[in-house]
């Protein structure tokens, strides 16, 4: 099976995009032609990776979701060993973020270019990559030394990791569109607190306490319900059945499908992003990276609200 790279690229800007003129433009190719790409890499893995309307594109296949997250390291392969025969950057810093974030948050690629362009004034022979990851081997991987950082919610109680505060998690929450809560603007965080919400038990604390609001109410007291998730594309799947909620980063808001609402949270307490390491590991260009990447979590945040709300210059109530 031979995979045509730029097909790839094109694949992964539809479905960050979910609309087939809008990759267009960003890729800089007509519609028919972009058209034609898509039909070239289906007839390269054999299925349907898209589904498509009248209105073009409707979604993934069953086949899309599964392969959109492999589709990033393709990519990330092809540019390493581009990278390795030009002989530059010297090391690649690989980023651990929890899969199919792209998906829902259409900035997040510039932002991480932005991340990258600073790492290298400071640390030119160094490049960063950023590796899709699913959630429960974010910390596998990092104590594996698959990666050498992890972008998370909160700090590690592992002794082999290091944890450094980044910052700010704007949480709100997320219903589906049939929910109840879908037409209000924002409800007060304890009230969003007494809902079935939804939780993977696989997962260690610090990824899930803020999503399943701990420091709002003793967790005896909340009604969670057991999911298995490896990315947020199978959070989102339970959601849009109606009856269960989560808390999400509003960075992660940008690109929500009709089927699924978010809700502002009044008077829920800070979180923070996290970058955790190796113990030990205290590589100056990894200091310098994670060093950026206070600003890089920021500037996610800050671009989520230009983008959902681009005459607003606060954040929303």
């Amino acid at each position: 099976m031979d995979l045509d790279l730029t097909a790839v690229e094109s694949f992964i800007a539809v479905t960050e995009l979910r609309h087939f003129g809008r990759a267009a433009d960003q890729l800089g190719v007509s519609a028919s032609a972009l058209t034609k790409r898509i039909k070239r890499l289906e007839a390269a893995v054999g299925v349907p990776l898209i589904e498509r309307d009248t209105a073009g594109y409707a979604g993934l296949t069953p086949a899309g979701r599964r392969f959109v997250q492999f589709a990033p390291q393709l990519l990330h392969a092809a540019q390493a060993a581009k990278t390795a025969a030009t002989g530059a950057p010297v090391e690649t810093l690989r980023l651990a973020v929890p899969a199919g974030v792209g998906v829902v948050a259409p900035l997040m690629p510039q932002a991480l270019a932005t991340l990258e362009l600073a790492l290298q004034h400071a640390h030119p022979d160094v490049g960063i990559e950023s590796i899709r990851t699913a959630f429960p081997e974010l910390t596998p991987a990092l104590l594996a030394g698959d990666v050498d950082v992890v972008l998370t919610f909160g700090p590690s109680s592992s002794p082999d990791v290091t944890s450094t505060r980044l910052s700010e998690i704007h949480r709100v929450g997320l219903v589906g569109a049939t929910h109840p809560l879908a037409f209000k603007r924002a409800v007060e965080v304890h009230e969003f607190a007494r809902l079935p919400m939804i939780y993977s038990p696989e997962l260690p604390d610090e990824y899930m306490h803020p999503f399943i609001l701990a420091d709002v109410r003793p967790l005896e007291e909340a009604t969670l319900v057991p999911i298995s998730a490896s990315n947020t594309a199978h959070v989102a799947q339970r959601i849009l059945r109606g009856r269960e909620v989560t808390v999400v980063p509003l960075a992660l808001t940008g690109n929500l499908p009709p089927e699924l609402q978010r809700v502002g949270l009044i008077g829920v307490p800070g979180s923070w992003y996290h970058a955790h390491r190796r113990s030990g590991d205290d590589r100056p260009a990894l200091l310098t990276a994670i060093d950026l990447m206070i600003d890089f979590t920021d500037s996610i945040t800050r671009s989520a609200l230009s983008y959902l709300f681009p005459k607003r210059k606060q954040m929303p109530p």
